[in-house]
């Protein structure tokens, strides 16, 4: 830390973030990550969340002070994300109590607009971080439902919540370009979620095999998120019959949890792909480390995605990646000859995909050196620093 970072004034930040639980979407990783690293650099920070009956009352999460009010339960949640609706009473009392010097909101509740308005009647600065699409909560909805009307709706709705913040952070350009119609007095940035190179690298990944699979030969490929439809797993698992007429060792692994769980296991089934296909459910953090570095190709199939951790994580780790080649997904930038694109929604696009990767070992191994050296890019302290960068700015803008 230079002389000039040591003269700066340490801030007081409130998080605005209601499911800050085990509840592991990105946004919410990416929140504790970013907390995690500015409360090294010496910032005081809290959150402002919802109850749950695992958190029924104000405590503490990672060592940080959590603020907790009165909640619903959001459907398709896993039991697990709640939303709550504090007073701007109550919200201003502890902005005064913790001296709070930005409020710093992170997905588009009501809390966001409560917190904001109690924060800028007493003068404090606010950010807004751009974490949500429509495609995370609408994906779902068939089109006669009006899908598109409740797109349009939610976008409004982010539009209002942006608006009246003094700076918005976006974890890609394509988020930004989202939002091209918010003009005027307001810092507009991006700052990539990052990735922790020291966290995901590569390493041995003999363990993986020995925990999860100890049977499984051949090629691996991985999935890591959440099972929603958004993410669109269904086309991975559609491809796999495809794949394996070409290279019938091929052997997928899908880690992660969701509401669509029982339904990608019965489509498995269906497909009488059990012996190719292996769900890992919710894993750790080391263990999620280690099936990177036990994959030969890591496939993300989703449609919507604002930036993409699981794929810079991913590529941190040495690997290819092949993503959908989405309108709605910031992921197709990741690609640049460390691997494919595929149509979105083609199962027989993906398996080609797959299988030329497959098909050249000397190809493969120079696309995960390329993953590897562009990961070096998006180091999660680099977007630390653009943050803190960010805090000040607004702080001294009149």
């Amino acid at each position: 830390m230079n002389s000039n970072e040591k003269n700066r004034k340490k801030l007081n930040i409130a998080m605005v973030c209601d499911p800050i639980s085990d509840y592991k979407s990105g946004a919410l990783v990416s929140t504790l990550r970013f907390a995690e690293r500015l409360r090294n650099r010496g910032h005081g920070i809290i959150f402002i969340a919802a109850r749950s009956p695992m958190n029924p009352k104000d405590d503490t999460l990672n060592e940080f002070k959590v603020y907790r009010f009165p909640s619903v339960l959001l459907p398709k949640s896993e039991g697990c994300w709640y939303v709550s609706w504090p007073s701007v009473k109550k919200i201003k009392k502890i902005l005064q109590e913790e001296r709070i010097d930005i409020l710093h909101t992170l997905l588009p509740m009501p809390s966001t607009a409560i917190s904001i308005k109690a924060a800028k009647s007493l003068g404090i600065k606010v950010v807004a971080h751009s974490h949500a699409q429509p495609e995370n909560i609408f994906m779902h909805m068939p089109e006669y439902l009006g899908r598109k009307f409740f797109n349009k709706v939610y976008y409004k709705i982010l539009f209002w919540l942006y608006r009246k913040a003094h700076a918005i952070i976006y974890p890609s350009e394509l988020a930004k370009r989202m939002f091209s119609g918010i003009t005027g007095d307001i810092e507009q940035v991006v700052v990539s979620n990052g990735v922790d190179t020291d966290e995901f690298r590569k390493i041995d990944a003999k363990k993986f095999f020995e925990k999860f699979n100890p049977f499984a030969k051949g090629k691996k490929i991985l999935y890591v998120g959440r099972l929603h439809p958004e993410k669109n797993i269904e086309t991975l698992i559609k491809s796999v019959p495809h794949i394996i007429k070409c290279r019938p060792d091929t052997h997928i692994y899908i880690a992660g949890f969701g509401h669509q769980d029982i339904i990608l296991k019965n489509l498995s089934v269906k497909l009488g792909l059990t012996g190719n296909v292996t769900f890992l459910g919710k894993i750790s953090e080391e263990d999620k480390v280690m099936a990177y570095n036990a994959c030969d190709v890591f496939v993300l199939p989703s449609l919507a995605e604002l930036e993409g951790m699981s794929v810079l994580e991913a590529m941190s780790c040495g690997k290819p990646i092949i993503i959908a080649n989405s309108e709605n997904s910031a992921s197709t930038y990741f690609v640049d000859q460390n691997g494919f694109l595929f149509e979105p929604q083609n199962e027989k696009d993906l398996a080609n995909k797959i299988v030329d990767a497959l098909s050249d070992e000397e190809a493969l191994n120079k696309m995960g050196e390329i993953s590897f050296q562009k990961s070096r890019q998006y180091d999660i302290n680099e977007s630390v620093l653009k943050l803190e960068k960010l805090y000040y700015a607004v702080l001294n803008k009149q």
